[in-house]
């Protein structure tokens, strides 16, 4: 009996993301496919269910899960029209995706690539320079260009494998 329970227990928590899931599809039925890029909405589904699997365990998502469910009946005003509707919808999924990304572990897509391909690409065009100013009788540009190359193709290289460690431990938001 106490697996039925639990069986039972486990389908309404997968019924609650597929359900809104399906009110976000609705809602959203006819608006460009752009619009749903640009406005994160795949990410935001895959955060909903991310949301309903650990509404037991964590009271904030327990909280997201309200808050979801207001943000369904004002998305495609959100993803259509400028205002206070879309204002909301975006502080709503960076709250959380911040939560999602501190509290239980899930990065977006290429988060490391970005991260690291701007703080080493810096740090390298920093030592460049500071290579150069060994060397006066040498163009600047001569270290410092290397040097950026480098750092960018170290982060790729960095950032690309530690994401794919995180897809293929499927926590990517």
């Amino acid at each position: 009996m106490p697996a039925c329970r639990a069986f039972f227990f486990f389908s309404i928590m997968e019924t609650w993301s597929k359900k809104i899931a399906e009110q976000i599809k609705q809602a959203l039925d006819g608006v460009k496919e752009s619009d749903l890029r640009f406005f994160r909405v795949a990410e935001y589904l895959r955060m909903v269910k991310h949301v309903d699997d650990f509404s037991n365990e964590c009271q904030q998502c327990k909280q997201f899960q309200t808050e979801v469910e207001r943000e369904v009946s004002t998305i495609r005003q959100a993803v259509t029209e400028t205002g206070k509707a879309r204002r909301n919808y975006d502080r709503h999924i960076d709250q959380l995706a911040r939560h999602m990304k501190k509290e239980h572990g899930f990065y977006p897509p290429y988060y490391y690539t970005y991260s690291y391909s701007f703080f080493y690409t810096l740090i390298a065009a920093v030592i460049g320079l500071l290579v150069s100013l060994l060397f006066p009788s040498i163009d600047r540009w001569f270290f410092i260009v290397p040097g950026i190359i480098v750092g960018l193709m170290a982060a790729q290289l960095i950032g690309h494998r530690k994401d794919s460690q995180i897809r293929s431990n499927n926590k990517m938001l």
